[in-house]
């Protein structure tokens, strides 16, 4: 998968110089995504800490999904803490695969939110894939405004277990934070750094 990551880099001109190996850069980045801080991957790599931020969100772009099929697709919201706000992280999984289809963090959670939200979710599908949805009251005038197929739900548990799932492996992520993101986050810095953690879960499926 390596070689792979790092023919994608090379091929798209992802670092205009080869100054740094591109294969450090992208085991770096990997690094990182595994659990290890940028000051720790620093000391393993050889490379500054804030280089290796740079790579690892430069990188992210190359795992962004395709438009692509999906039966059924689980959508889930969880609260996060930043500085001293909180922000909510809204994710959608393919139930058969594992790979999300779609994250973004956003200040609030209304019914808007929701439904801008899957309106993504929904661009990002080939077809119409049946979404499973929690109780939420939020989803109300989504699932009513939306085209979506009948054997579209809400459940508590069921399919849509599969996003907690992976919301558990990003809450595992971001402990190394102490539930919080670095010093100076904003909501809009936190939602590359989702885009970036997810597109990384993609590659290694």
């Amino acid at each position: 998968m390596l070689d792979h990551v790092v023919k994608e880099a090379r091929e798209q001109e992802v670092f205009s110089r080869e100054d740094t190996p591109t294969e450090d850069r992208i085991w770096a980045a990997f690094l990182y995504h595994a659990g290890l801080s940028y000051r720790r991957v620093e000391a393993v790599v050889g490379y500054s800490y804030e280089a290796v931020r740079q790579w690892y969100h430069r990188l992210a772009h190359l795992f962004e999904p395709e438009p692509d099929h999906h039966v059924t697709v689980a959508v889930d919201e969880t609260k996060l803490k930043i500085e001293d706000r909180e922000v909510y992280v809204w994710a959608a999984v393919d139930v058969d695969t594992f790979e999300i289809v779609h994250i973004e963090v956003s200040p609030g959670r209304s019914d808007l939110d929701a439904l801008l939200f899957l309106k993504t979710v929904l661009k990002r599908c080939r077809g119409r894939p049946v979404i499973v949805v929690d109780r939420g009251p939020w989803y109300n005038w989504s699932l009513d405004e939306l085209d979506l197929p009948c054997e579209s739900r809400r459940e508590t548990w069921g399919e849509r277990s599969l996003v907690e799932a992976w919301f558990g492996l990003l809450k595992y992520r971001t402990m190394l934070f102490w539930h919080r993101f670095p010093h100076q986050s904003t909501w809009q810095s936190t939602d590359r750094w989702m885009r970036a953690f997810a597109a990384f879960h993609n590659a290694i499926l």
